[in-house]
């Protein structure tokens, strides 16, 4: 059997998906192949142990920890392609039936990755998705292109694409932080900008939705409600720093925008 390395980050409260996390992956995902976990937290709680290994991050608060997420991950490069396969969830993600082989590893025709889409079949146009239409990011997808649009919460495939991926947006990351440009939806944004030309096994929702949804009614994973394990504290104060960082991002790029056109429209002396 392949052998699978889980990529896991639990930082600050988020500590608290990581046990029922964990029960819920050896119990139904890939049950049959032997699992090694890759655990990057700030906790104390949650130590090294046997198939467990973890790598102390800082808390940087958000949106720094999810854009962060592919230098964490290259930290423990060697180590993750010693496995065959690795996949990396949302710290939210809970399995609820089993998970086979045949469901979710990708071959080669799927360029050795799978991703995770909430628009497939959904009857939308690809203009409509939320891809980051900055130019200025290394995130950026033109209108016009574009046929699928993958969510942040579960990416995986063979240990040498999932690397390579890894490396590349890290990349493409630190492009944008090099000029103050942080793209619209953070690292789920350069993922679709890499996954753009290529063509990965794609899962639907049964493979992970949200767990509020009613449909499909039957889902092999799911992605808890926040509401439901973290304090009411820290939720106001996330979704506060997310309003204040969208503002700022938002009047950023107005403000580049108007330069543009500015400088556009000034005469030359």
């Amino acid at each position: 059997m392949p052998t699978i390395a889980i990529l896991y980050i639990a930082i600050g409260p988020y500590e608290a998906f990581w046990s029922p996390f964990r029960a819920s992956c050896d119990r139904f995902f890939l049950p049959e192949c032997p699992k090694t976990y890759f655990v990057f937290t700030d906790s104390k709680k949650i130590k090294s142990g046997k198939n467990l290994v973890v790598t102390s991050v800082e808390d940087h608060g958000w949106p720094a920890n999810t854009l962060h997420r592919f230098h964490f991950f290259l930290r423990q490069a060697m180590a993750i392609a010693a496995h065959e396969y690795c996949f990396f969830f949302n710290a939210n993600a809970l399995f609820v039936k089993p998970i086979s082989i045949e469901e979710v590893l990708p071959g080669p025709e799927e360029n050795n990755l799978v991703g995770l889409s909430w628009t497939l079949g959904a009857g939308r146009e690809p203009d409509g998705f939320p891809y980051d239409r900055n130019p200025l990011s290394a995130a950026y997808i033109p209108y016009g292109q574009g046929s699928i649009y993958y969510q942040g919460g579960l990416i995986g495939g063979n240990s040498h694409a999932f690397l390579s991926l890894t490396t590349n947006l890290a990349a493409s990351i630190d492009q944008d932080a090099s000029i103050d440009v942080t793209a619209l939806h953070n690292d789920e944004s350069h993922l679709n900008h890499y996954l753009l030309d290529r063509h990965p096994r794609c899962l639907n929702t049964v493979y992970g939705r949200p767990q509020e949804w009613e449909q499909p009614e039957t889902p092999k994973m799911v992605f808890v409600q926040k509401e439901r394990v973290l304090s009411p504290y820290f939720l106001f104060k996330l979704k506060r720093k997310s309003l204040c960082f969208l503002l700022k991002s938002w009047y950023g790029r107005l403000k580049r925008s108007a330069s543009g056109k500015n400088s556009e429209t000034t005469p030359n002396d």
